[in-house]
């Protein structure tokens, strides 16, 4: 049962080793691909922000067009309609 846990062990932390990250996803501030990432990430965040935008806004176009009242020949109209 110790040389099973002591291989699991060992196993992990090799795996481990392999699995460090490059010097770019550790965030290395000097050089040029970080740079573009980090504009990359701030425009796809806008992008997604205007477009939950259009629809908040959208949205609330609609909520406020149905609660304005019905104009008087619609009204009419209903009117109309019920008492047949």
């Amino acid at each position: 049962m110790k040389k099973l846990f002591a291989t699991l062990g060992l196993l992990i932390v090799l795996a481990v080793q392999q699995a460090s990250a490059c010097p770019f996803c550790y965030g290395a501030k000097d050089g040029k691909s970080t740079q573009h990432m980090a504009v990359a990430i701030w425009f796809l965040f806008g992008a997604v922000m205007s477009v939950l935008g259009g629809i908040g806004a959208f949205s609330f176009k609609i909520w406020r067009h149905g609660r304005m009242p019905t104009p008087p020949h619609e009204q009419l109209i209903e009117d109309l309609d019920d008492n047949d």
